[in-house]
C-alpha cells in the first residue's frame, strides 16, 4: 500500500483511520479534487486550487492551504509514492462534533495517489439522458461536493440501457453536463456550454478549454444537443471525449475533439 497525507503527517495507508464521526461520512459535508498527473507534474493546478478555495467558501470551511503549501504537500506525496502518471485525490471534510449544526470551520483533509497514465486519444462514447432526478441551480452543483448522488444514479442509469454516459438536466429541464464530464456542442463552428448558473460543475477541464477557445456559454435544450454538428465532454482524468450518439441522434463529426485533445497530448508532452 502507498503513502497518504492525513491533516498534518504522511502515513502508510494501511495505518489510515477514518473515524465513524467522519462527517463527510455521516453528513456529506465536504468535497474532493482529483488532479491529473503528468510526468510527476500536476496538471492544470490553478484551476484545481481555484475551485478547492470555492468549495470551501460555499460549504463555509476555513481555507488555510495556500497554493504553495497545498502543491507542496502533492509533490511530497508524489515523490513518495514514485507517481509518474496516474492522478491524486484530495477529500476535505469539516472537522468532526455535531450534528447537522456543526462546531466547527475547520478541515480534515486526506490526500491518496492513484498510478495511471497520461492523456491518450479517447473513443467516442455514447449518451443517454437522465430524468428521473436533476440537479438544483445553486453553488453546491458547481463543485465537487461528497453527495454526488444524481450523478451516480445517471451512471447506473447510463449502464442499464447499455449506454457508456448520461447527460443531467437542471430544475428548469436544461441539459447541464454529463455524470463526470463537463458538455460541449458545436453548432456552425462555434462551441457553446452551458454555463455555471445553470447548476454544472465548474469543471477544470471545462475552464482550460474556455481560457484557450472561443466559447459561448448558454443554457442547452435537447433539441440544441440533436440539432448539433458534435458534440465532445470534458473531464480532468480524461481530456476531451467524442460523443458518437445521444439517444437515436448519431453523431460523425469527431474534428474538434480530436483537434482539441491533439493539443492537449502534445501540451502534456512538454511537461
Amino acid at each position: 500500500m502507498g503513502v497518504v497525507f492525513r491533516n498534518s503527517e504522511f502515513i502508510n495507508e494501511q495505518y489510515l483511520i477514518i473515524k465513524s464521526s467522519n462527517r463527510a461520512f455521516n453528513y456529506g459535508d465536504g468535497f474532493f479534487e482529483t488532479i491529473k498527473i503528468i510526468n510527476t507534474k500536476p496538471f492544470n493546478f490553478p484551476a484545481h486550487y481555484a475551485r478547492f478555495s470555492l468549495a470551501c467558501v460555499i460549504l463555509k470551511l476555513r481555507n488555510e492551504e495556500t497554493v504553495s503549501s497545498l502543491l507542496s504537500v502533492i509533490n511530497n506525496l508524489i515523490i513518495q509514492n514514485n507517481l509518474i502518471n496516474g492522478s491524486v485525490k484530495i477529500h476535505i471534510s469539516r472537522e468532526e462534533g455535531g450534528r447537522y449544526q456543526p462546531k466547527s470551520q475547520n478541515c480534515e483533509m486526506m490526500i491518496n495517489t492513484c498510478s495511471g497514465f497520461g492523456f491518450e486519444q479517447n473513443i467516442p462514447v455514447s449518451l443517454c439522458l437522465f430524468s428521473d432526478e436533476v440537479k438544483t441551480m445553486g453553488g453546491l452543483s458547481n463543485i465537487k461536493s461528497v453527495n454526488a448522488a444524481v450523478s451516480v444514479l445517471g451512471a447506473i442509469h447510463a449502464i442499464e440501457l447499455g449506454f457508456d454516459n448520461a447527460i443531467l438536466r437542471n430544475t428548469k429541464g436544461n441539459y447541464i453536463e454529463a455524470t463526470n464530464s463537463s458538455l460541449f456542442i458545436i453548432k456552425d463552428n462555434v462551441i457553446y456550454t452551458p454555463p455555471l448558473s445553470d447548476g454544472c460543475i465548474d469543471g477544470t477541464m471545462r475552464v482550460c478549454v474556455l481560457n484557450n477557445y472561443k466559447v459561448i456559454e448558454k443554457s442547452l435544450s435537447l433539441a440544441d444537443i440533436k440539432h448539433s454538428d458534435e458534440v465532445f465532454i470534458t473531464n480532468a482524468l480524461t481530456g476531451i471525449t467524442a460523443v458518437k450518439r445521444v439517444e437515436e441522434t448519431i453523431f460523425t463529426d469527431f474534428n474538434y475533439a480530436d483537434k482539441l485533445q491533439n493539443k492537449l497530448i502534445n501540451l502534456s508532452l512538454g511537461l
